[in-house]
């Protein structure tokens, strides 16, 4: 949730007057994680990001990446006046992030 919540701030935030609106709601439901990032900011696909990769700098968008391997679903919705960020997964424990962190070296 951090991760994707510094993108946003950091990508979707512009030097202009409007005020903008970033709501952050995470739900434990039935063994599973719901994190889910609603903002009026301007677009910003994670899932184009985590695409890219620096040739030379293996650290870059690494958080985002991250992101999709411990995930069971993403969904980013770019509509009118809001963006949606929902990440669902089942129970992360400490092993499985481990376990997928090593797997991307």
């Amino acid at each position: 949730m951090e991760e994707m919540a510094i993108n946003v701030g950091s990508h979707g935030f512009v030097k202009d007057s409007k005020r903008r609106t970033v709501v952050l709601r995470a739900v434990y439901k039935d063994d599973r994680i719901i994190l889910r990032i609603r903002d009026d900011c301007i677009p910003f696909s994670p899932k184009e990001r985590s695409q890219l990769s620096g040739e030379n700098d293996p650290a870059k968008n690494v958080g985002i990446r991250m992101i999709y391997k411990i995930a069971d679903e993403i969904e980013y919705r770019n509509l009118p006046g809001l963006k949606v960020l929902t990440v669902r997964s089942s129970s992360v424990s400490k092993k499985r992030i481990c376990s997928e962190m090593k797997s991307d070296r």
